[in-house]
């Protein structure tokens, strides 16, 4: 007996001086601007969050092997960047007795930012050097539309993942995107997707060496007007493969940042798998795939409820709005690499483009542009003898629509009703597959449904239709077919 309980004592020692000779690192720094100290500044290693004094001072004991400091850019201010890239962070690189200070420079902005524009692009995911070419030409679009139509406007930009195509090929292509996107000439914000992570490594932790290296942290916030705005990182690897997963680590940060944050504020958060999925709205929950879907999503919706959140994700190559209650809005945004480069359609039938969002206060105001056509361009009308479900009828592909759209069809004038919506295949899409399938760089590359196509039958074979589509903010826009004409030239 005797024996046992001195065993017992020294393995208990052990234990206490192992845990109280853990190693730690002093963190500790300033956040200054025009060499006076900026209160009350959000400042984190990840893990804990800790807010400067009046002195603009901060500090916190971090674990050893934490690799980040970092703020939560306040409103404002400009957005610090290095190399066409946002730098919040300071890579933690302790001396001999674990002490790591930073002091972190903000420059004042002269611009309010109550109104400014937001921009999303998702999936660009260039696999060869053309595609290249074409995201550029995306970010000098999105430069000239800040210069036409909203002249002095504060401007940023987020990219919801899957950066490159091959991460094998990530060294040569994430250097280069950052330049193509930084034509834009304003600061744009990165999200880690699943074609961003190294798959050559066993655990999740080690999946990020070379996204860390370009980007910084993999999860933050900032500031811009009355948003608050958090990126999140939702690729959880396995070794083997992905899955759409929040670490706990992860949902604690976010619940000290948004404990910050008044409630009843407008919160945007960025990812890239989305939290919701075409087979959640039809409730056929068993057919949803877990590489495809955040598994804990409801995590997620627990600690947005105080706030009205928009979600914005990519990943899935096609357009979805999710009205997920009075005050949570999922956008899974469609693609700019369209169908892995492959066509100029994503496999819905969304064209190539990106996302603005005006933004006035808490109102966010949004539509989609698709790259080089006008912005009322939003959705595409189809004669009869297109679509393979209804040949009888005219279509329309309508690809920012959610359940506040009112989608209204006129014959000669008259108004008809409302068009009926179905599922099926884009029949630009579906053509382009079967002429030219065949030859894509990805030949397995094919057409899949879609949820925002609408049908109406008209009473005459000449008459003229018209559709009007009303989005849930009051924009209307119009397309009109000539059937007469469209006969006409069939002939």
């Amino acid at each position: 007996m005797k024996k046992s309980l001195i065993l017992s004592a020294a393995v208990a020692l052990i234990m206490s001086m192992s845990v109280s000779a853990a190693p730690f690192i002093s963190l500790s720094g300033k956040v200054m601007s025009d060499g006076k100290p900026v209160a009350g500044v959000p400042v984190t290693d990840g893990t804990q969050i800790v807010t400067t004094d009046k002195s603009g001072k901060y500090s916190m004991q971090s674990v050893d092997g934490t690799k980040y400091v970092y703020i939560t850019l306040p409103d404002g201010y400009k957005v610090p960047m290095s190399g066409g890239v946002p730098v919040l962070y300071a890579d933690i690189t302790p001396d001999a007795k674990g002490r790591f200070t930073h002091d972190f420079v903000l420059e004042k902005s002269d611009r309010d930012m109550t109104k400014h524009v937001l921009f999303v692009q998702a999936d660009p995911q260039v696999y060869f050097d053309p595609n290249l070419g074409e995201v550029e030409k995306a970010s000098i679009e999105m430069k000239n539309i800040m210069a036409d139509e909203y002249p002095g406007q504060d401007a940023i930009g987020i990219c919801v993942g899957d950066i490159v195509g091959r991460f094998q090929e990530g060294d040569k292509y994430f250097p280069w995107m950052i330049k193509s996107i930084a034509a834009c000439d304003f600061p744009y914000f990165y999200v880690c997707g699943n074609h961003d992570i190294e798959m050559d490594v066993p655990t999740n932790e080690q999946a990020r060496k070379s996204f860390n290296h370009y980007f910084g942290p993999s999860y933050y916030s900032f500031n811009r007007g009355k948003i608050h705005y958090v990126v999140l990182d939702n690729v959880y690897w396995m070794g083997r493969y992905y899955a759409g997963y929040y670490t706990q680590q992860q949902l604690d940060w976010l619940k000290q940042d948004l404990a910050l944050v008044p409630e009843g504020s407008t919160v945007i958060v960025s990812q890239h798998i989305p939290c919701y999925s075409r087979q959640a709205r039809r409730k056929e929950w068993n057919k949803e795939s877990y590489h495809k879907v955040v598994s804990n999503r409801q995590a997620l919706f627990d600690i947005l409820k105080p706030y009205n959140a928009h979600i914005m994700s990519g990943h899935e190559h096609y357009a979805e709005n999710y009205v997920l209650g009075d005050k949570l809005f999922e956008h899974c945004h469609a693609p700019l690499s369209n169908l892995f480069w492959c066509t100029n359609w994503a496999m819905d039938g969304t064209p190539g483009g990106y996302y603005v969002y005006e933004i006035d206060g808490d109102n966010l105001n949004w539509y989609y542009k698709v790259l080089g056509r006008d912005k009322d361009y939003q959705f595409e009308l189809y004669p009869r003898n297109r679509s393979r479900q209804h040949p009888e009828a005219i279509v329309a592909n309508i690809w920012n629509v959610d359940s506040g759209w009112k989608i209204e069809w006129f014959e000669d004038g008259k108004l008809m009703g409302e068009m009926t919506q179905f599922t099926g295949e884009d029949p630009n899409l579906w053509d382009d597959v079967v002429a030219n399938g065949k030859n894509y760089p990805f030949p397995y590359m094919g057409c899949d449904i879609t949820e925002h196509l609408f049908y109406a039958v008209p009473q005459s074979e000449t008459s003229v239709i018209t559709v009007k589509a009303t989005d849930s903010n009051g924009n209307v826009y119009t397309s009109t077919l000539d059937q007469k004409e469209q006969k006409t030239n069939e002939k």
